[in-house]
């Protein structure tokens, strides 16, 4: 378990091999999304990505709340997206 602020993460690991591969449409994690503060934040976020060549959406607005976000792909196909949260 990890705290980050008022939030906790629990991972857990299989006990039995899966040779599925991961699909986030699935019964399980869809995906994991990160508050971050500022804009400023954000396009450090994305320039770090940019800098070691990783693939990402680059920064968007989404289309319900109309705030800022970039998401990845981690090795496993686990979407990661960094969002901003507006005070």
């Amino acid at each position: 378990m990890y705290q980050v602020g008022d939030s906790r993460l629990f991972f857990t690991r299989r006990r039995e091999d899966c040779s599925e591969t991961y699909d986030k449409e699935r019964v399980g994690l869809n995906h994991l999304a990160f508050g971050v503060r500022t804009l400023a934040e954000l396009t450090d976020i994305q320039e770090q990505l940019n800098s070691t060549g990783i693939s990402h959406s680059g920064i968007k607005k989404d289309r319900y709340g109309q705030k800022d976000f970039i998401w990845l792909d981690d090795p496993d196909g686990i979407r990661l997206e960094f969002y901003l949260r507006h005070a």
